[in-house]
């Protein structure tokens, strides 16, 4: 990993527009931070925008669709033995607000800023017609290829022939093979290899063993390293170093499993054996360093950390981000979680900490819609110091 990042070019959002995505019919954002804090209630939205970001991070990759649609228990994939002409086994259709494809074809996905149009990730759901096209060379021979042509979908039931489904994904001028939805299939954008912005995602639940040493290799011996060890420290003052041995494990399967060397003991102890703590500040730590140019998104930053430390946790948050050129997103419950990031939000004004509530409009015109609230640092503090609800 270079830590040098003064030619990268940043990816860093001012602003965040999400249509018709999930519960997110006409999200906006006018403004972002460099660390941003997502609070609201149960089913708000929260966790569709972490998905948002990084599907648009991801240029929709069929990899990063799938992740998403899988963690959810959602189709994501035809099985070979299934009829896809059953509109409720066709892949992807719950990313789609109402858990439905469109019936119009000007009803997509648009992910991106509000201020760069050119930039907006686009989704959308096509019916394409398998047609015979024969091509007569120089040399007189004909050779007969299949094409996919779009139609209408106001044709469809007009239509004869082999009808597929399928997503046309797009970002600004830049377009990739559509991704067909209706038979069994896997392949790598050229657009996604090409635009990726980095981006890590830290779950609710802690991530495996395996993922945490294939991270850590790529930034041991690099400056990132010593703050990998500073963020523990906070959690363990005694701690001196981090390895990942392999361990034996059922099926006779090889597993890295983390091991911690403490002052004053002569043999390292399991990193688990810590407490969730430090294998939460572990995550962080080691995913934050390995986003650097890009995003980190975390749901539910509190899980594993006592309020006691919360407030360091975001200091170091705050630091590395202003370093890397990293913009993160978190989603909380607590209010302890909320009152820490304020604080730490007005240690440093040159990062730009924003929380932004998200709910559902009381206005009826709106018709459930769900809105933001901006906070911006000066704001929480007033906020806080009230002690009024924001959650």
């Amino acid at each position: 990993m270079s830590n040098d990042i003064e030619d990268n070019e940043t990816h860093m959002l001012d602003s965040l527009m999400i249509k018709n995505f999930r519960m997110l019919r006409d999200f906006e954002l006018a403004k972002l931070g460099q660390v941003n804090l997502i609070v609201g209630k149960n089913n708000s939205g929260k966790s569709s925008v972490l998905e948002a970001l990084q599907i648009f991070a991801k240029n929709a990759d069929q990899s990063a669709l799938e992740k998403i649609a899988s963690g959810r228990g959602e189709k994501y994939r035809i099985n070979t033995d299934e009829h896809y002409h059953s509109t409720s086994l066709i892949p992807f259709q719950d990313l789609f607000t109402d858990r439905i494809f469109p019936v119009d074809d000007n009803t997509e996905i648009q992910i991106g800023s509000l201020n760069k149009p050119e930039e907006i990730l686009r989704i959308r759901h096509v019916f394409q017609i398998k047609e015979e096209e024969t091509v007569t060379h120089e040399t007189g021979e004909r050779d007969t290829r299949i094409r996919r042509r779009i139609i209408p979908k106001s044709e469809i039931h007009h239509s004869s022939g082999d009808i597929e489904q399928a997503l046309l994904i797009s970002k600004g001028d830049t377009s990739h093979s559509p991704i067909n939805l209706s038979r069994k299939q896997f392949r790598v954008s050229l657009l996604s290899l090409l635009d990726a912005i980095p981006c890590n995602v830290i779950p609710t639940q802690f991530v495996s063993e395996d993922e945490l040493a294939d991270a850590w290799d790529n930034i041991v011996l690099y400056e990132a390293e010593e703050s990998v060890k500073s963020a523990l420290r906070i959690i363990e003052p005694d701690f001196e170093d981090l390895t990942f041995v392999r361990a034996d494990t059922q099926g006779n399967k090889l597993q890295r499993t983390a091991k911690v060397k403490l002052k004053n003991l002569s043999m390292p102890v399991s990193l688990y054996s810590l407490g969730d703590g430090m294998v939460r500040v572990l995550q962080l730590a080691i995913k934050l360093t390995s986003s650097q140019g890009g995003f980190l998104l975390i749901d539910e930053f509190e899980n594993g950390l006592h309020y006691s430390v919360q407030e360091k946790i975001w200091d170091f948050l705050f630091n590395i981000a202003k370093q890397l050129d990293i913009q993160i997103f978190a989603t909380t419950h607590s209010w302890d979680c909320i009152e820490s990031f304020s604080k730490v939000a007005l240690k440093h004004p040159d990062s730009e900490g924003i929380l932004f509530r998200m709910g559902k409009s009381a206005k009826t015109s709106d018709r459930g819609r769900v809105i933001a609230t901006i906070y911006d640092a000066t704001e929480l503090e007033t906020i806080t110091q009230a002690d009024m609800e924001v959650r």
